[in-house]
């Protein structure tokens, strides 16, 4: 009896302490949770019955195929594997991706982020279609613009401003063909230094058959971006905000263009023009395994470090060499090169942009060097930072093709160049492109080209002087 008589005092006991505590908590209202927030609302990113939040989707554009977009995607994984609170779905977009980029922005419905290689970043930060990424930089990587090599900082800036961050980049060389040079009684192991050795063997490692058909390629100039660098050209004076093409190295680097289509008899190398485009042309049409280079129909080219996994897929036996572009002798440049790269926006109206700014940092391998030295072998890539190429895995991947190390060590050097960031750059580079195919169809001399372009370009950036 006495055993019965506790249990219900106790159980009076357990009722009143209830009371008292739901009396205490009276004064927080209904509905709110107890930091005082709205529990009644729904919030998208709260896992209900994990307790954890869902991850943010974050939407990528890029314009790979094929094999590159498989290797985006698995770039992609990667990252969604060490950020469970990012996802990130990547679409390919194979054609008029810049044009739907832009609609997108327009409609209301852009991606976060969007992956570049085009020379379109100041017309879009002009326009406003992309976001500054400065407040995202200066809050959470304020030494990234020194942390990357310098001219990576210099691509994505626009009047001061960065609108895009790099993931990878470009260097470009000459290659030659040692078998070749030896076939023609060259030093296989002694590429050109200057302009004035390389037009001195050129001629040696042509083939031209009985009818006038190219059947070898020795070496035919071009690529007016490429070479601005090692003739020193300078294209745009950013103290008065003028282009200009007729600098006099431009000028003489469009003269050296036209000596190699210009007659013997008034002092060029006589090649024929529409002979040269028709090797070039069915060139253009083979699959990656028939390229000239490959196979021997072309001596001397230039190109990227990319060009290595062509080597091993298809003629893994090729005797090559690499080395600096070749620059004249009287005010030329050494160790030059025009670089390009991948690099990242985010959209102005983009739906997340904090998170977007995870993944692009993510890329770049800020923060994350070890990732980015195990990612950019897979695609041949160069890094954005010096602190990528130190880390052992990336020294791995140059040590076993040395000639890699020679593109790498180029992104320290003080003569390479990018096309200016301007609101025209695209405009200027086609221009530019025109140029020099009428130099070399012998339709204009390289100073009425260049001047042609000078006036067509003035009056397309009077557009955007404020």
């Amino acid at each position: 009896m006495i055993r019965k008589r506790y249990i219900v005092l106790m159980a009076s006991l357990l009722v009143i302490i209830m009371a008292l505590l739901s009396a205490c908590n009276s004064n927080q209202p209904a509905g709110t949770n107890e930091d005082g927030e709205n529990s009644s609302s729904t919030n998208k990113n709260d896992n209900s019955s994990s307790g954890n939040p869902e991850p943010v989707e974050v939407t990528y554009w890029h314009m790979w195929t094929s094999d590159w977009g498989k290797l985006i995607d698995e770039i992609v994984a990667e990252f969604n594997k060490t950020h469970p609170n990012i996802k990130v779905k990547a679409l390919s977009l194979p054609t008029d991706a810049e044009t739907k980029f832009l609609a997108a922005t327009t409609g209301g419905d852009a991606p976060d982020v969007f992956t570049e290689w085009n020379m379109i970043i100041g017309s879009w930060a002009e326009s406003g279609a992309i976001q500054p990424l400065d407040q995202f930089i200066d809050a959470d990587a304020p030494d990234m613009r020194e942390w990357m090599y310098p001219i990576c900082k210099e691509i994505g800036t626009y009047q001061g401003k960065t609108y895009a961050i790099p993931m990878s980049m470009n260097v470009f060389m000459l290659w030659w063909n040692k078998d070749i040079f030896k076939e023609a009684g060259l030093d296989p192991d002694k590429p050109p230094e200057t302009i004035e050795e390389l037009d001195a063997i050129q001629s040696k490692l042509w083939k031209i058959n009985d009818r006038g058909i190219v059947e070898r390629v020795g070496f035919f100039p071009g690529g007016w971006n490429f070479w601005m660098p090692p003739f020193g050209g300078d294209i745009y004076d950013e103290q008065n905000d003028k282009v200009t093409p007729t600098n006099q190295n431009i000028v003489k680097m469009f003269e050296w263009f036209q000596s190699y289509v210009k007659p013997k008899e008034q002092g060029g190398k006589g090649y024929d023009i529409q002979k040269v485009d028709a090797f070039n042309k069915s060139s253009a049409s083979r699959e990656n395994a028939m390229q000239p280079w490959l196979i021997g129909k072309q001596a001397i080219w230039t190109n990227g470090m990319w060009i290595l996994e062509d080597i091993k897929n298809y003629n893994p036996d090729l005797n090559y060499g690499v080395a600096s572009y070749p620059y004249p002798k009287d005010g030329g440049k050494p160790n030059s090169s025009w670089i390009n790269g991948n690099f990242n926006v985010i959209p102005a109206n983009a739906k997340h942009p904090k998170e977007a700014w995870e993944f692009i940092k993510w890329l770049a391998g800020y923060g994350a060097e070890a990732d980015a030295a195990k990612i950019l072998p897979k695609g041949g890539w160069i890094p954005v930072s010096p602190k990528v190429t130190e880390q052992p895995e990336y020294q791995k991947f140059l040590d076993e093709v040395p000639v890699r190390r020679q593109f790498v060590d180029l992104m320290s050097s003080e003569n390479v160049q990018i096309t200016p960031v301007l609101p025209y750059q695209q405009y200027l580079s086609d221009r530019m492109a025109q140029a020099e195919t009428r130099v070399l169809h012998n339709e204009q001399t390289p100073l009425e080209a260049l001047q042609q372009v000078e006036q067509e370009v003035t009056k397309e950036a009077a557009k955007y002087k404020k």
